[in-house]
């Protein structure tokens, strides 16, 4: 029958479109994307650890033990696989022979099932904005893990941090953290503020429009809620009302990309805050060596605030000159951070001045930079005591200091 004008039993439309046509098309997207899919996801983590290892000049133990839980991350996607193709395969046979059974959810008032005949499985069918959402169930396919403490954050930052993400995207899971998410990226965000014992599953494959995506749910076990029941988001929220590294993972949760405005979703609305807070919650999560890791797992969230950062440069930067390189200062403020930078579009020729800087006692890092459409770029970065260092030997830069002081009428 055609579900586009059908009435359930229950008397409840199932929607605009035609459900069952619908789903046979994003099945035929699914079964056609499924193995870049989950080959990729392993591949983002394998290569996402080693740049973690390495960024963070981990020790040995929790080199080992990073590597173990990215193992478990593969393992899991490995048992699901099969599974997956299997349910996608008698499923489009099952739409193709019109041996479907499609009835209303028993607790549910807006989920349809789906049930391929002879079939005990079914997908679930929710009409959300005009829009359905599929999605087919994957079981079985779940373990424990543990990830350290890679960041070593002091308690206050790692206090913020929770509560960010307890105001967006973590739930109370019987007095313990939880989350689930569809983004690669941020299964690693949060474990580094959640670290310790997980139990991690592989819950089901979202049927979109554009792509496939695979649902993940993880629970930290080593963690008790500090923000329990129904109230805790609000709670959580006034925790971070004055903290910009709470404000940093409230947005990975709910923010929202926009190119010229730091926006958030908050139920069915948006709210729109400063968009200068973009630089403070830029510059405290490098501060705190969280946006360093952001940087690393390429977050589309991360690079979206950096980009409304870029917008909030002021205007007639200082600039100074060394070994035949233009560098411009930076100082923020609200953290009191002092930074030079000059910009590279080779890594190796980043690498080697960084190289040349080092064998003259000048510390200095690396940094990619991305900017729309263009780049990859590499800022050679000096932090404040190679700065003062500099100056001490150089009238040019004991100038740009003095430029600096006065421009930002305070004291570097």
């Amino acid at each position: 029958m055609d579900m586009g004008t059908a009435i359930s039993p229950e008397g409840w439309r199932t929607g605009p479109t035609d459900l069952l046509t619908e789903l046979y098309s994003r099945t035929q997207l699914a079964q056609s994307q499924l193995g870049n899919l989950f080959s990729g996801q392993k591949k983002y983590f394998y290569k996402t650890s080693e740049a973690i290892i390495n960024e963070f000049d981990l020790p040995s133990e929790k080199a080992d033990t990073l590597r173990s839980f990215t193992e478990t991350l593969a393992s899991l996607l490995d048992k699901a696989y099969p599974q997956v193709e299997q349910k996608l395969n008698k499923l489009l046979k099952a739409l193709e022979s019109n041996s479907v059974r499609v009835e209303l959810g028993p607790r549910a008032k807006k989920t349809l099932h789906i049930t391929p005949e002879g079939e005990e499985w079914y997908v679930r069918a929710h009409l959300q904005r005009k829009n359905w959402l599929f999605n087919i169930p994957i079981y079985g396919a779940n373990s424990k893990a543990r990830f350290p403490d890679i960041l070593g954050l002091n308690s206050e930052a790692l206090f913020n941090l929770q509560a960010g993400w307890r105001a967006s995207d973590e739930h109370d899971l019987k007095g313990r953290p939880g989350i689930g998410t569809t983004k690669p990226w941020q299964i690693f965000a949060w474990i580094a503020v959640r670290y310790g014992s997980l139990y991690i599953a592989l819950k089901g494959l979202n049927m979109n429009k554009t792509s496939p995506t695979i649902e993940w749910r993880i629970l930290a076990q080593s963690w008790k809620q500090q923000w329990r029941g129904k109230e805790g988001k609000a709670l959580a929220k006034k925790e971070i009302e004055n903290s910009m590294l709470g404000h940093l993972t409230f947005y990975l949760g709910d923010g929202e990309k926009h190119r010229d405005s730091l926006r958030f979703a908050i139920g069915n609305s948006d709210k729109v805050m400063p968009r200068h807070l973009a630089e403070k919650i830029v510059n405290a999560g490098y501060e705190s060596s969280y946006g360093y890791l952001l940087d690393l797992l390429e977050s589309d969230k991360w690079l979206a605030l950096k980009k409304l950062k870029d917008l909030q440069q002021v205007k007639n930067p200082i600039y100074v000159t060394f070994q035949g390189r233009t560098f411009w200062l930076n100082y923020y403020k609200d953290k009191q951070i002092l930074r030079a930078r000059t910009l590279f579009k080779d890594l190796s020729e980043a690498l080697t001045f960084t190289k040349t800087l080092a064998e003259m006692g000048f510390q200095a890092k690396v940094r990619q930079w991305q900017y729309q459409e263009r780049g990859p770029y590499y800022f050679v970065e000096l932090n404040r005591a190679t700065i003062l260092k500099l100056a001490e030997k150089s009238p040019e830069w004991r100038r740009a200091l003095e430029q600096a002081t006065q421009k930002r009428n305070k004291q570097l």
